[in-house]
């Protein structure tokens, strides 16, 4: 029986249409730096990208100091931390 569907189709999505049907689950990965994004999450999350998954999705990210996991965890608690986000989406 043929599948119907290959990993490698198109996949709409509401307004949107998926190249394909990878998608990268969230990895912490333990390696922010008083909740910053690094270089490390720059090379890591964007492996996935340039091997043409569809979708990456980005680790925990805590919105308190307070409510990490780890003292490596991403954080998003002080506008601070957003131009480093924003390069790992802008990349």
């Amino acid at each position: 029986m043929k599948a119907k569907h290959s990993l490698f189709s198109e996949l709409p999505l509401k307004n949107m249409t998926l190249s394909n049907r990878i998608v990268v689950s969230p990895m912490c990965q333990y390696s922010a730096i008083n909740g910053f994004a690094t270089d490390w999450h720059l090379v890591h999350l964007g492996q996935f990208a340039i091997g043409r998954a569809a979708v990456v999705i980005q680790e925990a990210t805590a919105v308190s100091a307070i409510g990490r996991i780890s003292y490596g965890d991403l954080g998003i608690w002080s506008d601070e931390h957003i131009e480093n986000l924003n390069r790992l989406q802008n990349s």
